[in-house]
């Protein structure tokens, strides 16, 4: 059945290609052969392991996010600290039971008084061990797409995710907070002096620029994932791959969420973690399908030839391993 439904899903992209104008083609062939090396790499199953530990992980990062809010509150003004109280303490309400919340309301509003440099570093430690293994992973995978026969050794891998996920955290604790305050930080935190007109400049670009960011944090990783050197340019298509995915998945839950949330207490509450299971799961898919887009982009324009070690079974596109790397 599954040989069946593949010959036929080919037989007609074959068809849609053979159609398509002569520019176009090359462009069909490259998202056929993603979708197959996705398929056959097994994205759909090593997404879940990564959204596994990035769950395990999201507790203790929210311990950081919390310490980090406490140190910016008194910062932001009236009006910030108003809107950091609701987004804290009045969206979780109707997500949690009464019990859990309780727990949760004394918890926050200890770590929110003045800052707590304790919890963010336990935090922190948490977050570096569960989500060293998310990383790890993710560089796994990246080098499954490749089909590299002799990666990198374990160890270096694992002190390459624990470095990556190192400057991961150190980015959150920075960028999380301008994440959950939203555009509007930007007016809290400007001078008096500083114009309506370039703070509503600033707040449009507010979200363009977070984008960006999250762009060239993914091609640094797809980058860095794989054991030679290429142009960090070449990864950015997966990048920009990734990021499109993340951002209709994001759409699609929150339209969700809106028609769920509210309807029903009971079922509000497990709508939740449903959506957060769901997006980990979504976002972890749509970085391994930019893996996935850039390797299949180096074996039909390579940029650096055949490499001079391959053996038995590997792919004869596979680039080449400049000394030293």
């Amino acid at each position: 059945m599954t040989d069946t439904f593949k010959d036929r899903a080919e037989d007609v992209a074959r068809r849609v290609h053979d159609r398509l104008p002569r520019p176009w083609q090359r462009a069909w062939t490259l998202i056929g052969r993603t979708g197959r090396e996705a398929v056959d790499d097994r994205v759909p199953g090593l997404a879940a392991e990564i959204a596994l530990f990035t769950m395990i992980s999201l507790p203790a990062l929210i311990l950081v996010v919390l310490g980090s809010l406490g140190f910016v509150a008194d910062a932001l003004g009236p009006a910030g600290a108003q809107e950091l109280n609701r987004i804290v303490f009045e969206l979780p309400r109707g997500f949690f039971s009464d019990r859990v919340y309780a727990s949760y309301e004394n918890l926050a509003t200890r770590v929110l008084a003045d800052g707590r440099a304790d919890v963010i570093s336990i935090g922190a430690l948490l977050s570096l061990w569960t989500g060293s293994r998310a990383t790890n992973r993710a560089l796994e995978t990246i080098t499954i797409a490749y089909d590299i026969d002799r990666p990198r050794p374990g160890w270096r891998r694992r002190l390459l995710a624990l470095g990556l996920t190192v400057a991961g955290l150190l980015a959150a604790i920075a960028i999380l907070p301008l994440l959950v305050l939203g555009p509007r930080v930007v007016e809290w935190l400007a001078p008096e002096a500083v114009a309506s007109a370039t703070l509503t400049v600033l707040g449009a670009l507010y979200w363009p620029v977070l984008g960006l960011l999250a762009i060239t944090a993914l091609a640094s990783l797809y980058h860095l994932g794989v054991p030679w050197r290429t142009p960090w340019r070449r990864d950015l298509p997966g990048a920009a791959l990734a990021m499109i995915v993340w951002l209709l998945a994001a759409a699609g839950l929150r339209a969700y969420l809106a028609a769920t949330i509210g309807s029903d207490a009971v079922f509000s509450q497990l709508a939740v973690p449903i959506a957060i299971v769901l997006w980990l799961y979504v976002s972890s898919v749509a970085v391994l399908l930019g893996a996935e887009l850039n390797a299949e982009i180096e074996r039909m324009w390579p940029t650096t030839g055949l490499r001079p070690d391959l053996g038995p079974g590997e792919p004869p596109t596979a680039p080449v391993r400049p000394a030293g790397r």
